[in-house]
């Protein structure tokens, strides 16, 4: 039996746009969104329809409805100490969307605070005598569930969970505390050691696992992962260290690709960001799917830049 607390799944309550708009409407990954094809668009259909606001900020395991001052809203305050309360989202069959880009599926290594540290950032976790490195692809939790907890959290992955604690279902009431540090964007992800620094493992090296700096998505990106270039709109993946032309995607550990824009009648590249005629609300393309909110005084949205700006 689950504790009452703990974060495994999400619903689709759908979090308050950020900018304080009309609300961001949640949805379900569906067959047609995925990326069969190398010249496919990550998404179909209008901007609105498709968005999401993140994961880990919507999920219900939260206990959202039973905390006061939920608003959709974040905190990007680091703690001096590097000192947070664990917990996670995500898990089988639950394949929401990350702000980021991939799915909150708890099968790989991520976590959100990417509002306290950037799309993309790598985190070394350690506690219980153990280190992982996650990267931080979503956007959260909601600074009502911190109030709760009364300390600083860091939602992660099942799988760091059960590689620090042992547990995959992890809450905030079950007081499982992790020291978190920025490390290299070139650090492998995974289990790592506590005694010595992480050593990325050199591009020249056969079977290399670096990553490579992705122009189009404005961060690095893991090997194995695929880009469809902004430049050609040809695909390329992250291989030992070096970008390698692809025409099938079939190797790819993840995906990011052009997304379908309604609004604008074509397809456009990730970091693009679009003014839904819909809803007239700002959407960045993340390279799986639309997401907000998007700062229009600073033109940046929640992987970074936008890369073009594209009013009604």
């Amino acid at each position: 039996m689950l504790h009452p607390l703990r974060m495994a799944v999400h619903s689709p309550i759908s979090a308050r746009s950020l900018q304080f708009g009309p609300p961001v409407r949640h949805f379900i990954p569906r067959l047609a969104f995925l990326l069969v094809l190398p010249s496919a668009a990550c998404v179909v259909g209008d901007e609105a329809d498709e968005a999401t606001a993140g994961a880990s900020i919507e999920d219900p395991g939260h206990e959202l409805n039973r905390l006061s001052g939920c608003r959709g809203q974040a905190s990007s305050s680091i703690p001096s100490s590097g000192m947070y309360r664990l917990t996670t989202f995500g898990g089988p069959g639950d394949h929401q969307s990350m702000s980021c880009g991939g799915y909150a599926d708890g099968t790989t290594w991520y976590a959100a605070s990417r509002q306290r540290y950037g799309c993309g950032s790598k985190l070394k976790l350690e506690a219980n005598g153990k280190c992982a490195i996650v990267t931080a692809l979503d956007y959260g939790p909601d600074v009502c569930v911190e109030n709760a907890a009364g300390m600083p959290i860091i939602d992660v992955s099942p799988k760091a969970s059960r590689h620090l604690f042992g547990e995959a279902g992890v809450g905030y009431s079950d007081r499982l505390n992790v020291k978190v540090t920025k490390v290299a964007a070139s650090t492998p992800v995974g289990p790592c050691s506590t005694t010595a620094p992480t050593t990325p493992t050199p591009p020249s090296d056969p079977g290399s696992t670096a990553a490579c700096d992705s122009a189009t998505l404005g961060r690095s990106v893991e090997a194995g992962v695929c880009v469809q270039g902004a430049s050609d709109a040809k695909w390329y993946q992250c291989t030992d260290g070096q970008w390698l032309q692809r025409t099938s995607l079939g190797s790819c550990t993840e995906r990011y690709g052009f997304c379908a824009s309604a609004t604008l009648g074509r397809n456009v590249p990730p970091r693009t960001c679009v003014q839904a005629a819909s809803d007239e609300v700002w959407y960045q393309c993340n390279g799986q799917t639309w997401v907000s909110p998007v700062t229009t005084a600073t033109r940046q949205g929640p992987i970074g830049t936008c890369s073009t700006w594209n009013p009604l």
